[in-house]
C-alpha cells in the first residue's frame, strides 16, 4: 500500500490478490457509491509495471486535469487511458479494466487522507492485500514488453531503476502526439 501526495489531496494505491468480480461495472459502482467523496479506479494488476508506474500515471493525470489537457472528462478514466497507453477509452477499458472473474487488481483512490484511511479499512474484505500484484517481476515485465511492443534498444537506453515504468509513463504522457 502506497500513499502519494497530489497538491492538497492524497492518493492511495493498493494491490489486492484474488478479487472475485461478478460484474466489472457493478463492482466499481459499488466502491464509488460507498465512498462518494473519493475518485476510485480499479485496474488489472497485470498491466501495472510497479508502484512507480502508477505514481507517474497518477501525477500525469492529476496535472492534466489541473491544466485542462486531459484525454477524458473524468479522472478515473484518465488513469485507465494512461495505464493502457491508449487514448481510446473503450479500448483502454477492454485492455486494462476489470473482467468478470477472480483477478488481481490495482486499486487507486484519490481524496482526503481521512476518507482514504476509511476506504483502506473498508476494502480489506475484497481479497488478500498484496503489494506483490503491483510490483514488477520478470514474467510481468516480459508480458508488458511484448504487449506494448517495446524494443530492447529502448530498454537498454533508459536510465532508471524501473526502466519499464519510466517508458510506459512516458508513452502515456505522449498519447496526443
Amino acid at each position: 500500500m502506497h500513499l502519494i501526495k497530489l497538491d492538497n489531496i492524497s492518493s492511495l494505491i493498493m494491490g489486492i490478490r484474488g478479487v472475485r468480480i461478478e460484474g466489472p461495472e457493478q463492482f466499481l459502482k459499488g466502491l464509488k457509491d460507498k465512498h462518494p467523496s473519493l475518485t476510485v479506479q480499479a485496474l488489472n494488476a497485470r498491466f501495472v509495471a510497479g508502484f512507480e508506474h502508477l505514481e507517474m500515471v497518477l501525477q500525469q493525470s492529476w496535472m492534466a486535469f489541473d491544466r485542462e489537457t486531459s484525454y477524458s472528462k473524468k479522472l478515473d478514466l484518465e488513469i485507465i487511458v494512461r495505464v493502457a497507453c491508449d487514448s481510446q477509452i473503450a479500448r483502454a477499458l477492454r485492455t486494462v479494466g476489470l473482467k468478470s472473474k477472480a483477478m488481481d487488481i490495482a486499486l487507486v483512490a484519490i481524496g482526503e487522507p481521512r476518507a482514504l484511511e476509511f476506504f483502506s479499512e473498508a476494502i480489506k474484505g475484497l481479497g488478500e492485500i498484496s503489494d506483490d500484484v503491483i510490483e514488477l517481476n520478470p514474467k510481468k515485465e516480459s508480458f508488458l514488453i511484448k504487449h506494448h511492443k517495446i524494443a530492447n534498444e529502448l530498454i537498454g537506453a533508459t536510465i532508471a531503476d524501473n526502466k519499464l515504468a519510466v517508458i510506459l509513463a512516458e508513452r502515456a504522457n505522449l498519447l496526443r502526439i
